[in-house]
């Protein structure tokens, strides 16, 4: 099965990166740590429980976007990933990107779950995953309608991205002492936003 899985690497400051994250994360999970996140729709309970497991973080990605908070290494992400998507996307939409943060301790994995092709069935939608804290880690994406399966060995200050295939993907317990830090995203028209329950202010256009 031919995916284009695409790997980009970047010139950030990951020190910066690392401070500001922790902020964000223990700012998230102190505001929303109680919230309960959508599962109105067949879709939205499937992947409460696919990452019922996950790091908190990770559980809450639908009440928050990375990319809303204020500080200056978040921003340089943010500019430097609409460049990378503006030139890897062939479509005409309008995108808009839905950033969180993965926030795994020792002993933690993120399990197998899906974004929105997979919950869905919506095409032309991306994901795409940055890398601050995350070496050595693996994470294994599995296709459907198919024998493809792959490990993705991660490196820091890298991001992949790719069009949603309806796969499913999970990262592997970290050993570390230090926390694995990464953003994933969805990169989504903005005519499927509009359609569905969630709301529009924890998305961020692509500029």
């Amino acid at each position: 099965m031919a995916v284009d899985f695409q790997i980009h690497s970047l010139n950030l400051d990951l020190n910066e990166l690392k401070k500001d994250c922790r902020r964000i994360k223990n700012k998230v999970t102190k505001q929303y740590q109680d919230s309960q996140v959508p599962t109105n729709k067949k879709y939205q309970n499937t992947l409460a429980e696919q990452l019922d497991q996950a790091p908190e973080s990770s559980r809450l990605h639908d009440l928050y976007n990375v990319f809303t908070f204020p500080y200056a290494s978040i921003r340089e992400l943010y500019v430097s990933l609409c460049d990378i998507f503006r030139y890897t996307n062939p479509y005409p939409h309008q995108y808009y990107v839905h950033a969180w943060l993965n926030y795994q301790n020792k002993g933690e994995t993120i399990p197998w779950h899906y974004h929105w092709k997979g919950l869905s069935n919506l095409d032309e939608t991306f994901v795409c995953s940055y890398y601050i804290n995350a070496e050595p880690s693996v994470t294994t994406y599995d296709y459907p309608n198919s024998d493809y399966q792959f490990d993705h060995t991660t490196k820091n200050n890298t991001l992949s991205i790719y069009e949603d295939q309806g796969d499913k993907h999970m990262v592997h317990e970290w050993t570390q002492e230090d926390p694995r830090i990464s953003i994933s995203m969805d990169f989504v028209p903005i005519h499927y936003i509009q359609s569905t329950p969630y709301v529009l202010n924890t998305w961020m256009p692509v500029l």
